[in-house]
């Protein structure tokens, strides 16, 4: 499996995964031109994704996605909740028709959802805490390779946590630094809800989730969805070392990716 981090950041977020099966975007949160000029460094091409898998109605999500469904033909993953937030654009009802099959909503069952199952690929749809509609993040399971994306929630809940043990690839939110985020010049309001449950993961909540996650498999962490404002890599790398080493877990397998939104990484699985 390729992974490629587009877009990693308050100004835009989209990621790229070549499957066994077929190539897929996590979230268009760039425009339509930044996504195939990123492809292009992968030798792939706008036409040959088969699906996008969207988290939640936030522009920073979504910002690319009515060129993107006007000169591709995808098939898009949503939930119930960021339809109906996008259902209130009046420019998304000429690309959408509830009898259109290009759009499939997630089946939600009690508090988890079903798996999709493409090809030989599992994907399982899993519940994030924002301040959105109804976010999601996904876990990729190819032939037993897995991939955890879970960015933009304020916390991991226990039943998440049980689903993404000792995947292969984590790209996990690692937002801010409290300190740093208190201490600048954004609005109270908007600090209390970055901090808050609906939020967005700081690096010490980030890094003891995955700290209670990785196992013998994992071989990366993308640290996503850093902040250009409120966080720097040295503190999430010092971080990283002080909580790992705290709870005598050996990292030395693990290749930690700080990824900012003008970087574009790449591993193969």
């Amino acid at each position: 499996m390729v992974v490629k981090i587009l877009a990693s950041g308050s100004s835009g977020n989209s990621t790229y995964l070549k499957t066994s099966s077929f190539s897929c975007l996590i979230d268009v949160g760039i425009s339509k031109k930044k996504i195939e000029e990123a492809l292009n460094k992968v030798n792939d091409s706008l036409i040959n994704i088969k699906y996008i898998f969207i988290t939640h109605e936030h522009i920073d999500h979504i910002k690319g996605l009515l060129m993107v469904l006007k000169y591709s033909n995808a098939i898009i993953y949503l939930t119930k909740g960021t339809l109906e937030a996008l259902l209130k654009n009046k420019n998304f009802y000429e690309y959408y028709n509830e009898n259109d099959k290009r759009f499939i909503i997630l089946e939600k069952k009690a508090k988890s959802y079903e798996n999709i199952v493409l090809s030989n690929i599992i994907i399982t749809p899993l519940n994030a805490y924002h301040d959105a509609l109804e976010p999601v993040g996904y876990l990729f399971n190819d032939n037993d390779i897995r991939v955890c994306y879970l960015t933009d929630t304020g916390y991991v809940h226990q039943e998440v946590m049980n689903l993404i043990n000792d995947c292969d690839c984590y790209i996990f939110e690692t937002n801010h630094d409290p300190e740093i985020l208190m201490n600048s010049n954004r609005p109270y309001l908007l600090k209390k809800r970055i901090l808050s449950d609906y939020g967005h993961l700081s690096n010490a909540d980030s890094i003891y989730a995955l700290a209670n996650l990785v196992g013998p498999k994992t071989r990366y962490i993308f640290c996503a969805h850093i902040s250009a404002e409120c966080n720097l890599r040295e503190i999430i790398k010092m971080t990283y070392d002080r909580i790992f080493l705290k709870l005598g877990i050996d990292n030395s397998k693990i290749n930690l990716v700080m990824t900012m939104p003008t970087d574009i990484e790449e591993v193969i699985l």
